[in-house]
Parts: structure tokens; sequence; C-alpha cells
């Protein structure tokens, strides 16, 4: 019942924030001179947007193929240095043995940006803020249910075609998790620990042409607490993409996240991403 009311609160959001956001991208009077840092894949912007952006992606692992696609950014930002981001992702799990194919609203999330340091002149930006993940997704077929709190830092710095953009987060799990079934009769159960990880993605940038550029990030997760396999294991992954704008205000891209270390939580995972701004 709390996760269908969270559902249906969510949509409300949505619908509201649907509304307004092209009537206030039109209403607001023409901008001043910018901090204009390209987009990434997994990185987080170092500047507040207004936008919508649709995400696909497709992975695949030793014990399932796992499909995602949704909103990873309704954003908006009512002055340039302070923005509002919701993200309602849908996933799809294909597990490899006999288990059913289960899908579903995964957990959405709701970020608050702050960037105290835009600096136009020097095309350099500074910000920081606090996600929160709200259970939504259901955690008995692992599709999500966690409730956890991340506060992150992100930076991005434009020299001439290039651009680098880094971030880091640490992300703690509230809620308890849901105890595990014990694989043989008799055996207690298990209940593993609230999760914590530190993430870190650094981004590089270069603009070919005024309209296509390629993408290199550099993404890394170390769980701290919540996974006995991959604790306190550093997961590196590599991602190549390119970038395309075809019209005003929209941006394409297409990259490929590639593990780079043994611990790793996928083999490959594609990565699409459309985004339109106002």
């Amino acid at each position: 019942m709390n996760r269908a009311k969270g559902i249906a609160a969510v949509g409300l959001i949505i619908m509201g924030l649907s509304a307004a956001l092209p009537a206030l991208a039109r209403g607001e009077e023409e901008k001043a001179e910018e901090v204009s840092l390209p987009s990434t894949f997994v990185t987080e912007g170092a500047t507040p947007a207004t936008e919508v952006e649709g995400t696909f992606t497709m992975s695949k692992s030793r014990t399932e193929r796992a499909y995602g696609f949704g909103f990873s950014s309704i954003q908006y930002a009512p002055v340039p240095w302070f923005g509002l981001k919701l993200a309602i992702p849908f996933a799809v799990r294909d597990p490899r043995d006999t288990e059913p194919t289960v899908a579903g609203v995964g957990d959405v999330s709701l970020m608050v940006k702050y960037a105290p340091l835009l600096l136009p002149a020097r095309q350099f930006a500074l910000s920081g803020g606090l996600k929160l993940t709200f259970p939504t997704g259901s955690e008995r077929r692992e599709l999500g249910g966690e409730f956890a709190v991340a506060p992150f830092l992100a930076a991005g710095k434009v020299f001439g075609p290039f651009s680098l953009q880094a971030d880091a987060a640490y992300s703690w799990q509230l809620n308890v998790p849901r105890s595990v079934e014990p694989e043989e009769e008799g055996e207690p159960r298990v209940r593993p620990d609230k999760a914590q990880a530190v993430t870190a993605n650094l981004t590089a940038t270069y603009s070919l042409l005024e309209w296509l550029g390629p993408i290199l990030e550099l993404n890394s997760v170390t769980r701290i607490r919540g996974d006995d396999e991959l604790r306190e294991r550093v997961q590196v992954y590599l991602t190549p993409g390119v970038s395309v704008e075809p019209a005003k205000g929209w941006n394409l891209r297409a990259g490929i996240q590639l593990p780079v270390t043994s611990a790793k939580e996928f083999d490959y995972n594609l990565i699409v991403i459309l985004t339109k701004g106002f």
C-alpha cells in the first residue's frame, strides 16, 4: 500500500513538472552568459539545468540480462545556481536460470543541486547537493526497495574544445533490508547489512564539430556494506561513446560501459540517452 501511494505521488509530480517545465522555460528572461558543459553518461553534471531526459540501458552479466528505461532526469533550475531533479526508472530482469522474467518501476530518486561557484569567464563550475532514493521498486523481485541518502560533489571545466567533469558521492541505505530465505530447511533467515557505497566518475569530452563529439568516461563503485561478493572491492568501468545534437536543444548520446577490473556487476552495459533542454 505504501509503495502504491508512493508511485501515485510520483505520478502527480510528473504531471505537474511536465506541464510546468516548458511554460517556465518560455517565461524566463534571456539568460546571461553561463558555464556551458556538455552532457555525460553516468557523471553528474556540475550545473543545474531545465531539461527532460530519457534513458535506455541493456546489460549482461553471468546471471542475467537486464534492461532499463525511463526518465533519468526531469529537472528544473529556476536560477542558474539551483535545481531539482527527479529520476524515474523502469527495469526488466531476465535471469539466465529457470527464474521468471520480472519487470516494474524501480526506485525513484529526487536530487537537490546547488552550485555556489559558477565562473562563466573561466567556464568552471562547482556544485554539491543531496540525492534521496525512495523504495518504490519491489525488493522481493530485486527491482529496488531501497530508501537511501547520498550527498555528492560535482565539478566541470571547459578548455576550448575539451572539457572535464567529475563527481563523487557516498550513499547510505536508511531502511532495513528484507531477510534472505535460508537455502536449507532449519537454517535461520539472514538479514543483510544496510548498503553503503562510494561512487566516483570522470568524463572527458571533445567537441569535434559543433554538433558532434566523442565522450570517454571512467566510472568507479566501491560497496562498503551490503554485498558480500563485492564488498570493499573497487569496480572500475570505462565508458566510450559519442554525442550528437540533431537539433537545437536536443542531445543524443550512446556508449557502452565495460569493466576493467575483476570486480564487476556486469559484462557490458549499453547506454542510450536522449535529452531535451529548455
